[in-house]
């Protein structure tokens, strides 16, 4: 992995067998970013995807392996209990050309992904959520 701090954020490239999630996580503590969106496109040869049941207030995960397109990759980082939380969605190409999208928990990055983090300049932190399950975005903190 390597990475350029800019005015906004970061600029990073991930290397073979690079965790996204967890370098992005990683990062944002070190680069101590408090809110940021993300945006990228790369390659995979695993990844988990999920889907979130709003009835059972999970979420269904779904494991890929193979050579894996990352064709979209968005979200945002915020900050949960104190931390940074990577909250990132994907979409995927296989080998057959069709399309799988969702909830990105896990990819490893095979041979490389590239992805800009931009600041968003105050602080957003999440908040878990009784009728929903999910840990929203709370702007109750100011800046």
């Amino acid at each position: 992995m390597d990475y350029r701090k800019t005015e906004r954020g970061l600029v990073i490239r991930l290397d073979d067998g690079d965790e996204i999630v967890d370098t992005l996580k990683k990062l944002a503590e070190r680069e101590k970013i408090l809110s940021a969106t993300v945006t990228g496109i790369g390659a995979a040869k695993k990844a988990e995807i999920a889907h979130f049941d709003t009835k059972k207030k999970k979420y269904n995960t779904k494991k890929l392996e193979g050579m894996l397109e990352i064709i979209a990759l968005n979200g945002n980082i915020c900050i949960l209990d104190g931390t940074p939380a990577v909250h990132i969605h994907i979409a995927i190409s296989r080998h057959d050309f069709s399309t799988l999208s969702g909830h990105l928990m896990n990819a490893e990055v095979y041979p490389t992904c590239e992805i800009v983090v931009t600041e968003i300049g105050i602080k957003i932190e999440r908040k878990f959520d009784e009728k929903t399950g999910l840990n929203l975005q709370s702007f109750s903190s100011g800046k």
